[in-house]
């Protein structure tokens, strides 16, 4: 009995009971991002609105006004008055989040599924390329990026295949992305209610698609997808599945868009490719894929353990991540810390293709006061970067994002903030080539 006490204790310890002599005393039972404007991206887009940052923000925040509503609920439920009731009122908090982690993320509003279509989107709309959510509720419920002709992904394919294979994998970096930010964050700043559920549902997410993507379903989709899908090509996903048809176009850079097979009963092509359609070094590829995707689950986060403390004023964390990219996949390890008054962040980052390796650093502190009204954020990246998958041609560059706050009043914050990255693959930025962006928008802190 003591033992089951004792697991339940640990995967239920939010981060307000955790040790935290770096961190100010508040306690945040909410904390929303809002960006407002996001230039030039916005202009740059073909549908005006939104972009990346801004999709992983509203899907961020609603995360956090529903897990505000569970937390309610909760200590309605089991009021946490006693040591015991307290595992108990964890546990059942974790068990809510957790399943609202898993179904309500695909609701047709900002959540997860949501956020993971606009990523595809946003990158899509930076190359030229208009196509609606198929996760909103004004346009339809079915987990798609539709809008869009095959003759438009074949020309993309053909002008710029880097594209292609970065729209085909930016919708499961926005899991990884997202889990960043609220570790980052939860990490820093304490809160009432974590969200190690939604941690590890994003980390579910991603090795679970590598696991559809590597089995017969895969094949089955394709065979049964004319039944169930409309024939008109503009109607269709524009991917199919996301990684078999990144795996596909990754080893075949020279086969066109429109040699796949056509689509029984309707315009077009088939635009779903099935395992066993993928060559051998394809399918080992993507099987190896499968096993990295575990790395997500490497994160104390997962077990509501926020941060580790070293001494009186120094605590850390650390966690993994794995992500597919357009030239074969980033591996990282990030450790945010917290030195007496101050957070900074650390990163390593491996940036891998077929045959070779590179690396990256990044360096960040956050929450710096200058005054009582006045704080600011700075992150420095630098990388070098398989230039595409097949290639041993490289990139060298980086990227620095700068982010100025003034407090208005109470809990009432508004931010500038000035990105730049050189030539290369930046999570979060839908641009592989050079640019210098211009953010604005809010904060609202409930504690």
């Amino acid at each position: 009995m003591k033992i089951k006490v004792l697991i339940a204790a640990s995967l239920t310890l939010p981060a307000a009971h955790l040790p935290s002599y770096a961190q100010d005393t508040l306690q945040y039972k909410l904390r929303l991002t809002v960006p407002l404007v996001d230039y030039p991206q916005l202009t740059d887009l073909p549908q005006r609105y939104v972009s990346m940052d801004q999709s992983l923000e509203y899907a961020r925040g609603m995360y956090e006004l529903s897990f505000g509503g569970i937390e309610a609920l909760g200590n309605a439920i089991v009021r946490p008055k006693s040591p015991r009731k307290k595992i108990w009122n964890g546990v059942l908090q974790y068990g809510m989040t957790l399943g609202f982690s898993r179904f309500a993320s695909e609701l047709p509003i900002p959540l997860g599924e949501w956020a993971h279509e606009e990523f595809h989107r946003t990158v899509l709309g930076v190359n030229g390329i208009a196509s609606k959510n198929g996760n909103w509720f004004p346009n339809r419920w079915d987990g798609t990026v539709y809008g869009i002709t095959d003759a438009s992904l074949s020309a993309l394919k053909q002008t710029n295949p880097n594209a292609l294979l970065y729209a085909y994998t930016a919708g499961v970096q926005s899991e990884v992305l997202l889990n960043k930010r609220i570790v980052v964050e939860d990490f820093y700043k304490r809160r009432t209610l974590s969200k190690g559920a939604l941690v590890l549902y994003n980390a579910w997410y991603v090795h679970n698609y590598f696991r559809f993507s590597t089995s017969p379903e895969s094949d089955s989709a394709k065979v049964w997808s004319p039944t169930f899908e409309s024939p008109l090509e503009t109607q269709r996903d524009f991917a199919g599945a996301d990684l078999t048809a990144w795996a596909y176009d990754m080893f075949n850079p020279e086969t066109a868009f429109t040699e796949r097979t056509k689509f029984k009963g309707g315009e077009g092509v088939n635009r779903r490719v099935g395992f066993s359609e993928l060559s051998k070094e394809a399918q080992t590829f993507l099987l190896r894929q499968k096993k990295l995707s575990l790395l997500n689950y490497l994160n104390p986060a997962i077990l509501m353990i926020n941060r580790i403390r070293l001494g009186r004023g120094v605590a850390f964390t650390f966690f993994a991540q794995y992500a597919p990219t357009h030239f074969g996949n980033s591996i990282s390890l990030i450790v945010p810390v917290q030195a007496g008054s101050r957070d900074l962040l650390f990163g390593a980052h491996r940036y891998n293709n077929r045959d070779h390796g590179y690396y990256g650093i990044e360096l960040g502190v956050a929450n710096h006061r200058f005054t009582d009204k006045w704080y600011a954020d700075l992150t420095l990246q630098g990388w070098q970067q398989p230039e595409s998958f097949l290639k041993q041609e490289h990139l060298t560059g980086g990227a620095v994002h700068a982010r100025l706050f003034h407090t208005i009043g109470k809990g009432f914050s508004a931010y500038v903030a000035l990105n730049g990255k050189t030539r290369g693959w930046e999570m979060g930025s839908p641009y592989l080539a050079a640019n210098l962006s211009a953010r604005f928008g809010m904060r609202i802190e409930v504690y």
